[in-house]
């Protein structure tokens, strides 16, 4: 191995020398959006060589060794949440510890087989941020409001912030994923996270026939579920916009198997429960009274398959949970 991609300043160098290193510059990240400097290999290990090998696939860099600042910063903020009631200084945000190394092998092959390998090249080359950070935890704090308003640390296994995201089971938790539900929570972690990613970087947005199939106008009429179906929206409709709607189908093919969605519903629900849990025979005609929710579902996912080769239904289907 000696060859060591650079990267700082948005410029990247590509270095000849007999030896594998990483180099962090904690002071070149700025306001400008300016990333802190990195590199790969990372090291000397078999899974160096398929990390460089992957970035000059994808242009995309594995990163097991990373700084607080590239997983946390963002322009207006960091990101790094605390665990604790809010009165000791308890706040959102998410907490990563770098992948274990010697499960790094492991890891990779995880997320190759729940993540990478679903998509095609074009679409890994267009979509996936060029920093993933390979984590051992990662806990995402989250309020509480008893018996007094903090944050709690919840497991998951991804999580996306601004320029990266950071991607878990680079530990001994690897090994724990032996069935095909233990993979289906992990894969649906994990290829939400690239979603929200597309979506939060700009990636991926409304095209001009998905906007024009619904009608966004008097959404304050849409007081229940069955309205918002009705007109081909996601519910609360103080919260639908084109932009919502377009990231909730592409959550939606990636999470749930086809039958799940076209199915006879079998739960009853309350008409203003805007959980994913009413997403349950969304596309059937007894919740898709008008047949909107699925010609806008067939947009998204045809956009995705005409585009890049890409059917984002093909991964909710591997889900075995539902």
């Amino acid at each position: 191995m000696d060859t060591i991609y650079k990267f700082g300043a948005g410029i990247l160098l590509i270095l000849s020398t007999t030896f594998a290193s990483c180099n962090y510059d904690e002071d070149s990240l700025t306001a400008s959006g300016t990333e802190s400097g990195y590199s790969v290999p990372q090291g000397n290990q078999d899974y160096d060589t398929e990390i460089v090998d992957f970035y000059e696939k994808y242009g995309s860099c594995l990163l097991y060794k990373f700084t607080d600042k590239d997983a946390y910063w963002t322009p207006s903020a960091w990101n790094n949440g605390v665990v604790g009631a809010y009165t000791d200084g308890g706040q959102a945000g998410f907490i990563v510890a770098a992948a274990d190394t010697q499960y790094i092998g492991k890891q990779l092959e995880l997320l190759h087989a729940l993540l990478f390998d679903f998509y095609t090249d074009s679409f890994l080359k267009k979509f996936l941020p060029v920093k993933v950070l390979l984590c051992s935890s990662i806990l995402s704090c989250e309020a509480v409001y008893s018996p007094v308003y903090g944050f709690v640390g919840v497991n998951t296994p991804a999580y996306y912030n601004y320029d990266n995201i950071c991607l878990s089971y680079g530990s001994s938790a690897v090994d724990t994923v032996t069935t095909a539900e233990d993979s289906s929570t992990v894969a649906m972690g994990f290829n939400r996270c690239l979603m929200e990613s597309m979506v939060g970087r700009g990636l991926s947005s409304p095209t001009t026939d998905f906007t024009a199939s619904a009608t966004y106008t008097s959404l304050t009429t849409l007081t229940t579920n069955a309205l918002c179906w009705a007109r081909g929206v996601f519910p609360p409709y103080y919260s639908v916009t084109p932009a919502r709607d377009w990231y909730f189908f592409m959550l939606m093919m990636v999470s749930y198997p086809e039958s799940y969605l076209t199915r006879t519903p079998t739960t009853t629900i309350t008409t203003t429960n805007y959980t994913e849990t009413a997403w349950e025979g969304i596309l059937n005609s007894a919740k898709d009274v008008n047949g909107l929710m699925l010609k806008r579902y067939t947009i998204v996912r045809n956009y995705f398959i005409d585009n890049y080769g890409m059917d984002l239904q093909s991964i909710g289907n591997y889900n075995k949970n539902y």
